[in-house]
């Protein structure tokens, strides 16, 4: 009877875990869309500009389509997930001899990269 007993709590509380997990990773996913769209909002506004061996680069970065969200449990009370992003940013360059002409462009795609963002969940919600 006590095996019983101990299964039956066991199932609920294995229920109750999927479920808050299932949430937190909608949320996070709900998150993961706004926080793209603030990206994909500044990135090509942020031209960059620096000096190398006398002449000029600029420079400013731009986030594919496609991305990767997910989330993992941890072990700490304050922060009882960790949420991962994943996706690919698109470098852009132009080289000049003032920094006024290397940001007028034209620029071309000069790397092309893997990024990983990690954020936290705290207290109830999702933090960069």
């Amino acid at each position: 009877m006590k095996t019983i007993m101990l299964a039956v709590a066991l199932l609920c509380c294995s229920t109750v875990f999927a479920a808050e997990e299932a949430q937190v990773e909608k949320s996070f996913k709900v998150f993961c869309k706004k926080w793209i769209r603030i990206i994909k909002k500044n990135k090509p506004n942020n031209v960059f500009c620096r000096e190398d061996n006398g002449a000029y680069v600029a420079e400013y970065s731009s986030m594919g389509d496609e991305h990767n969200a997910t989330i993992k449990k941890t072990v700490n009370k304050k922060t009882p997930y960790i949420g991962i992003l994943k996706y690919r940013e698109k470098v852009f360059r132009n080289k000049a001899a003032t920094c006024k002409k290397a940001i007028a462009g034209p620029f071309a795609a000069a790397v092309d990269r893997n990024v990983t963002e990690l954020f936290v969940f705290q207290r109830g919600k999702w933090q960069w």
